[in-house]
């Protein structure tokens, strides 16, 4: 998604330069699947006076790999790890596990100003100084990316929420599957029909579908707001268990719909690179460095210290 639009939001919101650490307290919802010395190296980077975290570790991951997160984090006091999830890719998981971190956080400080939710390849590329007077500064609004089926990049979107999607182990399933006859003029009528007519989801009544990122910052008020709506809503948060992605596009809906939308900024802060139209972001290395430290962005992913460690070195050396 372009991001003029995000950059313009965010330049009304804080200054060019934070120059002093404030009492904003922020909570970061960590989630990992591999490169456990990356993620502790992430923690240690991060942490600062008024800052802790919450970390979810795949279920999938073994349990030696967990140990070398767990085992260096574990006994800081501003360190607390989730009850482990099973992760499959584009299942629901990934919502819940974000929604246990919001209610371990908001359970455990009442003081938390921010939740921030990051990857285990992540990293900061501004210094905590920044990050925590840019909050400071943001006058109590949330960052999250937003845009909806008309944006001319959503393309094929909304097909994450009119089908039926399901998985079972590795597996994915949408219901009804497309493009299953020899014939393609067949397999356009029926693609038609299997989207608009017989098996087409309705979407909740009264809710207008958002997308974007599964990544955010939220103010303590949002985050309050996402648990207390998922309470009195089940049957909203059934529907989005048979979608696919739906981290991409759970929070956005429910934060968009609400009398909170005006104090959202189109955003989520982090720097990912997505030009080479793949499903995931490229990896980041120092031949990227000068064009990702240029930017606004408070973090950027995707790293892999296996790959290219120095260019974490190279952030290290600029933030500090």
């Amino acid at each position: 998604m372009p991001r003029d639009e995000s950059e313009v939001g965010r330049s009304q919101t804080t200054s060019a330069r934070p120059s002093r650490l404030t009492s904003v307290r922020i909570a970061y919802i960590v989630t990992a699947y591999t490169s456990p010395d990356q993620v502790v190296r992430l923690v240690r980077r991060l942490r600062a006076p008024d800052t802790s975290f919450v970390i979810h570790v795949d279920k999938n991951t073994d349990d030696a790999t967990y140990e070398r997160i767990a085992g260096p984090l574990g006994s800081l006091s501003n360190v607390h790890f989730l009850k482990r999830y099973r992760w499959r890719w584009g299942h629901f998981v990934s919502v819940r596990t974000r929604l246990t971190g919001l209610q371990e956080v908001l359970a455990s400080d009442s003081r938390c100003d921010y939740l921030i939710a990051i990857s285990g390849q992540s990293y900061p590329i501004k210094s905590n100084r920044y990050i925590h007077q840019f909050l400071q500064e943001s006058g109590g609004r949330s960052f999250i990316q937003y845009f909806t089926k008309e944006a001319p990049w959503a393309g094929k979107w909304d097909e994450r929420h009119i089908y039926w999607h399901s998985s079972w182990g590795r597996w994915h399933f949408a219901f009804p599957k497309t493009d299953i006859f020899e014939s393609p003029a067949v397999n356009r009528v029926w693609n038609v029909l299997a989207k608009r007519v017989a098996f087409r989801r309705r979407f909740p009544a009264g809710f207008k579908p958002f997308y974007g990122s599964a990544f955010w910052c939220l103010s303590r008020e949002c985050a309050e707001y996402v648990l207390e709506f998922t309470q009195r809503n089940r049957s909203f948060v059934r529907f989005f268990g048979r979608t696919l992605c739906p981290s991409e596009m759970f929070f956005q809906t429910i934060l968009l719909n609400s009398t909170l939308s005006d104090r959202i900024v189109n955003d989520d802060l982090l720097y990912t690179d997505f030009s080479q139209h793949l499903a995931h972001p490229a990896l980041l290395g120092k031949n990227d460095f000068n064009r990702f430290m240029s930017r606004s962005d408070l973090f950027a992913r995707k790293f892999d210290a296996t790959v290219d460690g120095e260019v974490l070195d190279m952030i290290d050396a600029a933030i500090s």
